[in-house]
């Protein structure tokens, strides 16, 4: 059982494991020593409770506590920001000690790649954002030499590399910034040649059929909306339009016959729908196979659900073919695709069926 003994003169306590103990050590302490520590103790205590918290006031940052910056920038003296600021204080001197401090990179790949940026199209103000800066800073980093003012020769490694972490793509560009409209048109006829109608298109956008149509027509689109369009494009591409009506097939297949008459190409025949050259007319036999829909193909094949009038004449004769090929019986193909045998077999009949 553990033995406490106080100090009736300056009021040390400490704890011992038996009496002997406690007699032998409790006298040798200094009461001198215990009363300067308490006097740091109190005179602590009072300096903490003296520091004063202050919020951020900048316009654009917003500084958190418990950060160096709300200790530098908003001369702030809470408790967590002067622990963060001594933290890296003494993080500064141990890699100065050990010679590794290097707080500092050259500013010149940033500038030159803030003017990439620019001559692409990005904004000053869309730099910012997208790197976390203030406008001023990235127009500073931006300015070269003008008079007797030296263009700025060093920022901060994490600075340099928020500002070259920016892309040059569309994706980047401001929403209402102008953009070429070759991808976003080539996208859009794409996804008419899989038997989207323009209506739908629309629908899935959320705007009216005539907007899409200057979309297609124009020279120039919004970045909003080349971005858009691209993610409605790799949603959709492998996905067959509502078949359900007879209403919904007729308008499928108006759709894929008005882009095979314009010779507009499915979203599987470009390697980069963005900067590939304009391809040549196709010819019958490729405007043919342009009007095969592999995806429905593939299911149909698979049995998933995909009924003979769901398809195209040119697919329900790919489909015939290569059930035949695989040596299913015209009873079997009947069955999988919901038709009856003599449909089946007037198709295995018809011109171009071997």
């Amino acid at each position: 059982m553990r033995v406490r003994r106080t100090c009736p003169i300056c009021g040390y306590t400490a704890g011992y494991a038996t009496p002997r103990l406690a007699d032998a050590h409790h006298p040798r302490h200094s009461c001198a020593k215990h009363r300067h520590s308490r006097e740091l103790a109190r005179r602590r205590a009072e300096r903490l409770k003296a520091r004063v918290k202050r919020e951020c006031t900048h316009p654009h940052a917003r500084h958190r506590h418990g950060t160096r910056a709300a200790y530098v920038r908003d001369r702030c003296r809470c408790p967590d920001c002067t622990a963060a600021n001594t933290a890296a204080s003494r993080t500064v001197a141990r890699e100065r000690i050990y010679g590794r401090w290097d707080p500092y990179v050259d500013a010149g790949p940033v500038r030159e790649h803030i003017a990439a940026l620019r001559a692409a199209g990005i904004g000053v103000e869309r730099i910012a954002q997208l790197a976390g800066l203030s406008v001023s800073h990235v127009r500073q980093l931006a300015q070269h030499a003008r008079g007797d003012a030296a263009p700025t020769r060093r920022v901060r490694p994490s600075t340099a590399a928020r500002a070259l972490g920016i892309d040059m793509d569309d994706a980047n560009r401001a929403p209402h910034s102008r953009v070429d409209a070759t991808g976003t048109r080539r996208r859009l006829q794409a996804l008419i040649a899989t038997g989207w109608t323009v209506e739908l298109l629309a629908a899935e956008l959320g705007r009216r059929p005539n907007a899409l149509h200057r979309s297609m027509t124009g020279a120039s689109v919004t970045a909003r909306t080349a971005h858009e369009v691209a993610s409605l494009c790799q949603r959709l591409c492998n996905t067959t339009p509502p078949r359900a009506t007879s209403e919904q097939r007729a308008a499928a297949d108006t759709a894929r016959a008005h882009a095979a008459a314009q010779g507009w190409l499915p979203p599987l025949a470009w390697d980069d729908i963005d900067t590939d050259a304009t391809p040549s007319a196709p010819t019958a036999g490729a405007s043919q196979r342009n009007d095969i829909d592999e995806v429905a193909v593939e299911r149909a094949l698979a049995g998933d659900h995909i009924s003979y009038d769901d398809l195209t004449a040119a697919e329900q004769q790919e489909v015939v073919r290569r059930l035949t090929a695989r040596g299913a019986s015209i009873r079997d193909i009947a069955a999988q695709l919901g038709t009856t045998k003599r449909t089946v077999s007037r198709r295995r009949a018809s011109p171009g069926a071997a």
